[in-house]
């Protein structure tokens, strides 16, 4: 009997924390956004809808921000790769933290510079912006910590992260810390087992229904997967549902790749980066083959 390949629990999933929670995927970690319309000449503004909806369903996920205000206390300036809308950036700025954030994605940027008109806070004062690749920028800073979080940093190639790690040794100060959060790469690498090489089409999973933040309309969300030669493919389908029984579908994927816990060890010492704490999940626990996530706390040593 043919059967779906179990998937993790809930709070595994490389881009859905927890359930019931709205979820958060950096946008450098987006390798495509396909919208389907009929009108091609709408394909450039629903993409940017697209980037709305993202958005506004991944806005209430908080269950990391503690850890990153914590790890990062007393080694400001924090540069942060893949800042997005800006859902890490401006918690830390709001307790007072001076960040750079850095993101390819325009229309992420823009979002993120609108947060900051007419802040009250004056948020904008310790929030730098910079729209670039985060494989190839040039900043005129030393920083205390660089963080990646939201899984962008198994969306990298091996090549990719030896080139970041490199660039990363640059900009970081002696002792300065640079943190990655992935997915668990025990998970992953079940996933693609069990995925790899099944041509079975199986029903997406929902995984939960928000007002449209414009036309108010449902939009559901679900989410599949599907193994690559190098991982896995998780795609998550936005579906708005029109009062005339249309549907109209925006699509976000986001490649993982496979890695083991064992190399992200040595390229991060190839790098000269001391490992100083290997964790599971947000609240600090040790990693094991059962954490939701792996993260990993590097010491530039060199």
């Amino acid at each position: 009997m043919n059967r779906r390949p179990p998937r993790p629990k809930r709070g595994a999933l490389p881009t859905a924390p927890h359930p019931g929670e709205n979820i958060r995927l950096a946008q450098s970690s987006i390798i495509s956004i396909q919208v389907i319309v009929k009108d091609s000449d709408k394909n450039e503004a629903e993409q940017e809808m697209t980037g709305n909806l993202v958005q506004h369903h991944h806005a209430k996920y908080k269950d990391d921000l503690s850890f990153w205000r914590s790890w990062t206390k007393g080694r400001d300036p924090i540069l942060e790769l893949g800042c997005g809308h800006g859902r890490v950036t401006i918690p830390l700025a709001r307790v007072g933290r001076q960040v750079v954030g850095l993101d390819v994605d325009w229309g992420s940027i823009q979002f993120l510079k609108s947060e900051l008109v007419g802040d009250k806070k004056d948020l904008g004062k310790r929030i730098d912006i910079i729209q670039a690749d985060m494989l190839h920028f040039r900043v005129d800073c030393i920083f205390g910590s660089v963080i990646v979080p939201c899984n962008t940093y198994s969306t990298l190639t091996a090549r990719d992260r030896q080139l970041l790690l490199g660039n990363l040794a640059v900009v970081l100060q002696k002792k300065g810390l640079f943190i990655a959060s992935v997915p668990n790469p025990f998970w992953i690498k079940a996933l693609h087992a069990n995925l790899w090489g099944n041509d079975i089409d199986y029903e997406p999973d929902l995984e939960t229904i928000f007002t449209h933040p414009e036309t108010g309309h449902p939009v559901q969300v679900s989410s599949r997967l599907a193994a690559t030669s190098d991982g896995i493919r998780w795609d998550w389908l936005y579906d708005q549902l029109f009062p005339d029984g249309r549907m109209e579908r925006s699509i976000q994927s986001t490649e993982h790749k496979l890695c083991s816990l064992e190399i992200y060890q040595q390229e991060f010492r190839k790098a000269g980066f001391k490992i100083s704490a290997i964790l599971g999940d947000f609240n600090g626990a040790d990693f094991d083959e059962g954490s939701p996530y792996l993260i990993l706390v590097g010491v530039k040593d060199l």
